[in-house]
């Protein structure tokens, strides 16, 4: 009984919190889930962990849509507005290499989402 309560106030927590970052700021706390995400995404594909990486992915799919929009509406950021979506992109192409089971070639745009990520953090640092 007790650990039923606590897993759904852990689910609970856990919902607000996406729920949160899904209408809060890009800020340094949204980035670290972002990195975090990657993380786990890159080190699934490593291990061909399908499951996770393709649902790692798909999280970052929709978080790089935020970073995109967010940048849309800072203005005068056009280069951050063509990285996030070149980070959507590849993103989407992670998800469709597992599924084909090519963790080669999903590694190989792992790869590339880590140096986008890093290009757009040399440009945008955060203060």
């Amino acid at each position: 009984m007790y650990k039923k309560k606590l897993f759904r106030l852990a689910l609970t927590s856990l919902l607000a919190t996406t729920a949160l970052t899904a209408s809060g700021a890009v800020d340094e706390d949204f980035m670290r889930n972002v990195e975090d995400t990657f993380k786990s995404a890159d080190a699934a594909i490593g291990i061909k962990d399908a499951k996770t990486a393709t649902a790692d992915a798909k999280e970052l799919e929709k978080l790089f849509k935020e970073v995109a929009d967010h940048y849309v509406k800072k203005g005068d950021a056009e280069d951050g507005v063509k990285m996030s979506q070149k980070s959507i992109d590849l993103s989407a192409r992670i998800v469709t290499t597992v599924a084909a089971k090519d963790f080669d070639s999903a590694a190989a745009a792992s790869a590339e989402l880590g140096r986008t990520c890093k290009a757009c953090h040399n440009v945008y640092k955060q203060d």
